[in-house]
């Protein structure tokens, strides 16, 4: 895996001022850089919120043959809530095979038949149900990436997730009827110039910790630029999806051709937890996603014990005792169970 390609690849998914068909395509390309030419690439946008009512859009793929393609497009009109709730609302990263079965036999049916095999899904998945993904398309009639290797997937889609939430806030989809495609709050919180000093900062921003606590985040992510080559994977140790589990921060272009960096508020949504502080939402949030504590640490950009901490207020907010209790309430349970509904 190339370290400097993991860097680029991070880089096109965070560049947030192309619109939806060149940033998919872009990010696609990044991908394919990283992980080779031997597979297809294909991405596209999805509303899974219901899985009554699934859609996708803004499809995207690069080095796809047509019999490829076309078994894809067939595949769609054959999802099934099964499916989703299985993959799009579960997985985060890994073989469709493995998780798809038996829902996913046409399609690798299809797909063995003109020489292809496995897919690897990257799943940019939000609590909302409305996320982002990329697939990789291989030859191996089950494709397993090697543990460090999918620790780094895993990573990059926490970033993939971040980076989508942050397009939907700001208004940049277009998405067909369900999904959100207006402004949000997104707001630019704080923004530091490419000399590392913070030129503006308000709200939650706007105190001496948090400052400290962006201005650092926005160093690290300058100075793994600078490493050159060989800094891929430290950056991903560096470069969290948030920053103190509310900032994702983005670079903007002046027309001059200044760099700022741009601290955007980004939390995911959920009305039903209200009671719940920001930072606690966010933890529980990410919970119900199926991530471990060291994984919601890493997706917020604070640290394990931060998360456990927060997770313990939050369950005595709610009123029970520990981490199963207070996925399993109603209040929590229900951001699922919205979506995981049996059919019947």
């Amino acid at each position: 895996m190339n370290d400097r390609a993991l860097v680029a690849l991070l880089e096109a998914i965070y560049s947030l001022e192309t619109d939806n068909a060149l940033w998919l395509q872009r990010t696609l390309a990044a991908t394919r850089d990283l992980c080779g030419s031997q597979h297809t690439y294909l991405g596209y946008f999805y509303d899974a919120s219901d899985v009554q009512s699934f859609s996708v859009w803004n499809v995207a793929s690069v080095d796809m043959p047509p019999e490829v393609d076309r078994a894809f497009r067939s595949a769609q009109l054959h999802v099934s809530p099964d499916l989703l709730r299985a993959t799009l609302r579960k997985l985060h990263v890994g073989s469709i095979r493995k998780t798809g079965m038996p829902h996913v036999g046409p399609l690798m049916e299809e797909r063995e038949r003109v020489g292809w095999g496995d897919i690897f899904s990257v799943n940019g998945l939000d609590p909302s149900g409305i996320g982002c993904l990329l697939t990789i398309g291989t030859r191996d009639r089950i494709f397993a990436a090697p543990p460090d290797e999918m620790a780094v997937y895993a990573r990059v889609a926490q970033h993939l997730a971040a980076a989508f939430r942050c397009r939907r806030l700001l208004g940049l989809l277009r998405a067909p009827h369900g999904a959100e495609s207006t402004p949000d709050r997104g707001l630019a919180e704080a923004i530091i110039d490419d000399e590392g000093r913070i030129v503006h900062a308000e709200g939650e921003a706007a105190g001496r910790a948090a400052r400290e606590r962006i201005r650092s985040a926005a160093g690290a992510i300058t100075d793994i630029r600078k490493r050159g080559p060989r800094s891929g994977r430290q950056a991903l140790d560096d470069w969290h999806p948030l920053v103190g589990a509310r900032w994702t921060l983005v670079d903007k272009f002046e027309e001059n051709g200044r760099r700022y960096v741009v601290a955007r508020e980004n939390q995911s949504r959920e009305a039903r937890l209200a009671a719940l502080t920001d930072r606690e939402r966010q933890v529980v949030l990410h919970a119900t996603l199926g991530f471990t504590n060291k994984e919601i640490a890493y997706a917020l950009g604070v640290s394990a014990s931060t998360v456990r901490v927060l997770m313990a207020r939050a369950a005595s907010r709610i009123g029970v005792r520990t981490r199963a209790e207070l996925l399993a309430h109603p209040s929590v349970a229900g951001v699922v169970d919205r979506a995981t509904k049996s059919s019947s």
